[in-house]
């Protein structure tokens, strides 16, 4: 469902705002938007990715990259209640440790990661193929994973960041504690960047960008949800205010997009979900439209696009 809505708003900002996100200077994903940034590098347009998650139509460009992942898709098994009754870890040295020094710095998701039993499900098998699509690691990616040990967030692809291939990156990025194997890259174990934010869009703080596009799955317009995962949206909503206004005190511009009640209610509570991608890109298409065109966002977009010069990340 993640992937369907950042689909459909990023097909809407290339067709309906004449802004391609594959020109930006700067792109950021975790979990899902792992695979999103990844393939955006690796040139697929956005109008590519809806077409490829509803069924459509593909540019031939567009359909020999998602033949080249044939398989890669493949159903998954249906999370169980099972996968978290087996063993789990005891709190590690090294969380003790980063606790008694930082205990405001831990977040309550990123400390639960690293204490739930290994998954059972292996990502990197699915996702090796793209070292062979991006011919290396492309320019202008990171990719946010946290440690395992200690549930600190890394950023692959970022100066000074530990080495791994774009294919560790992403499985990394995506493995879910307790479903997906932790992603083993040098000496150390790493888990789905969501743990510790769903965008990471703090990241970018340091960035000296002039503009942020943040397409936030996991959250929700307003921080209202009338579904079952209301408090976990609110949540997600409140961590993204913080992370924009840290952007903003650094004199960042940020544009924001966050499913409205009528595309939450296309998504649905299952994440994992793939009946429901048709409705997922269609809702977050005409969200993303409604949104960009307001004057003050239009606004925004007009120095994003190349007859301006300007820094920008998404």
């Amino acid at each position: 469902m993640g992937q369907a809505y950042q689909a459909g708003v990023l097909a809407a900002l290339e067709q309906e705002v004449g802004w391609d996100p594959r020109s930006a200077d700067v792109i950021v994903g975790s979990s899902a938007g792992s695979v999103t940034g990844a393939a955006l590098r690796i040139g697929v347009a956005p109008s590519d990715m809806a077409a490829w998650t509803t069924g459509a139509p593909m540019s031939p460009a567009g359909a020999a990259f998602f033949a080249a992942l044939d398989g890669a898709d493949a159903d998954l098994p249906v999370p169980s209640a099972t996968d978290l009754l087996r063993r789990w870890r005891l709190p590690s040295p090294a969380l003790i440790a980063r606790t008694v020094r930082r205990p405001w710095a831990l977040r309550p998701t990123a400390a639960a990661s690293t204490l739930l039993p290994a998954g059972r499900y292996d990502l990197r098998e699915r996702t090796a193929v793209l070292d062979e699509l991006s011919g290396g690691w492309p320019g202008g990616l990171w990719i946010c994973a946290a440690r395992r040990d200690h549930g600190r967030r890394v950023v692959f692809g970022r100066a000074g960041s530990p080495k791994a291939l774009l294919s560790e990156a992403v499985a990394a990025s995506c493995a879910i504690p307790g479903y997906f194997a932790p992603v083993r890259i040098g000496s150390r174990e790493y888990v789905d960047g969501g743990v510790h934010s769903p965008t990471n869009a703090d990241v970018l703080v340091h960035a000296h960008l002039d503009t942020v596009v943040v397409v936030s799955s996991m959250s929700a317009a307003h921080g209202r949800s009338g579904h079952a995962d209301a408090p976990m949206r609110w949540a997600m909503h409140r961590r993204l205010d913080q992370e924009v206004r840290r952007l903003r005190a650094r004199g960042t511009e940020v544009i924001r997009f966050e499913p409205s009640a009528a595309t939450l209610d296309a998504m649905g509570l299952n994440a994992m979900a793939d009946d429901r991608s048709d409705a997922v890109v269609e809702a977050a298409y005409a969200d993303a439209a409604a949104h960009a065109a307001e004057p003050r966002t239009a606004f925004r977009f007009s120095a994003l696009r190349p007859s301006r010069r300007s820094s920008r990340a998404a």
